[in-house]
């Protein structure tokens, strides 16, 4: 009797029960999505710049002249030569040869001077007397030219001994060893004693204030090192200046660069001037060398920024303008520096890209910026 007047009851909750089913998931996902916190990012606007930089590698300390000094004569070492580590001035002497028989050549080539000057002076008194007699008609013209080409040979003798005298002084002088720069003894190749030829190196003198520090250079990092430029090095606890009591780096210089590579490496030579006061540095000490480079005025942004597709898709996540939704922008990069990269097209000054993101960050996606 209840069901009688209404026979499609039962279908319309059948049907209301179904619509409720359905609908009551899609409101919550809703509802979550709605109550969902956006994603805190962090944004960075992107400028024209140039990028600073350290380019950091080591060199080895070399002095900044080396000379192996020989004797010009042969003989025996009288005195020296200097130990190794003694420091020379410029001009003192630092070995010397026993030069008795040197001194004795010397003394009879003063001899033969003065002979040769008593002849010049005898043919010349001669010459002057045989003038006013044939003058005066009492000799003939032979006895004359007799008398000045006897004078000729006299003073050219003299000329001879003149030079042979000093050859002689030449050869004394030569037996003294003496430093053609101010420098320290590096190595010491003879003994007092021995018996030594005109160039057999004796000893090694090194100029070590200021020093040269070498380094090797790639290719794609010469135009980094100019003539001229600074740099600084890092002597492993040396101070930086006497009496500073505090380690430091000391300041250099680009002093050469080479224009070609080297062997078979590819590198170039590249050479530091160090003023080296204290001698502090000593060669072959290896050393760190630190210059700072700035690089051309471009779009540098963050490594980090940095979106990867492959290899070949590279994009970046830009604000919107119009409101806190980020879009995805294609970037093509160019070099990179430490952290930072250059971007070459595909962004513009001014744009504010996205520094620190969600890993799950979509085109479109509304932010809250931090």
């Amino acid at each position: 009797m209840f069901n009688k007047g209404r026979p499609g009851l039962p279908k319309v909750l059948f049907l209301a029960l179904f619509i409720i089913i359905v609908l009551l998931p899609g409101c919550g996902r809703q509802a979550a999505e709605i109550d969902k916190p956006l994603p805190v990012v962090t944004a960075q606007e992107v400028l024209l710049t140039e990028n600073a930089y350290s380019l950091q590698t080591t060199g080895v300390v070399e002095p900044w002249e080396e000379a192996r000094l020989s004797f010009q004569v042969p003989g025996k070492i009288q005195w020296g030569p200097l130990e190794e580590g003694a420091v020379a001035a410029a001009g003192e002497v630092m070995a010397r040869l026993d030069d008795a028989d040197y001194r004795a050549q010397e003394n009879a080539a003063r001899s033969e001077l003065e002979m040769a000057g008593v002849e010049v002076d005898r043919t010349g008194a001669d010459l002057e007397r045989y003038e006013k007699l044939f003058s005066s008609g009492a000799i003939s013209q032979k006895s004359l030219d007799d008398a000045r080409f006897a004078f000729r040979a006299a003073d050219a003798r003299a000329k001879q001994a003149a030079s042979g005298l000093r050859q002689a002084e030449l050869t004394v002088e030569h037996s003294i060893l003496a430093a053609p720069f101010s420098g320290k003894v590096i190595n010491k190749l003879a003994n007092r004693g021995e018996m030594v030829s005109a160039g057999t190196p004796v000893l090694v003198l090194a100029q070590l204030n200021p020093v040269k520090i070498s380094l090797a250079a790639p290719a794609n990092e010469i135009d980094m090192w100019d003539e001229g430029a600074g740099a600084w090095v890092d002597a492993g606890g040396i101070p930086a200046a006497a009496g500073s009591g505090s380690e430091e780096k000391i300041e250099a210089v680009v002093h050469k660069v080479s224009p070609g590579a080297e062997g078979m490496t590819g590198t170039f030579r590249v050479e530091l001037k160090v003023e080296n006061k204290n001698l502090e540095m000593r060669p072959g000490q290896v050393v760190k060398v630190d210059r700072q480079v700035k690089t051309k005025t471009g779009l540098w942004i963050p490594l980090k920024s940095v979106v990867s597709r492959g290899q070949e898709l590279k994009y970046v996540f830009v604000l919107d303008p119009s409101g806190p939704l980020v879009r995805q922008r294609e970037v093509k990069l160019g070099p990179v520096v430490e952290d930072r990269v250059e971007v070459v097209s595909g962004l513009e000054p001014g744009s504010r890209i996205i520094v620190l993101m969600a890993e799950d960050l979509r085109d479109g996606d509304r932010v809250e910026v931090k």
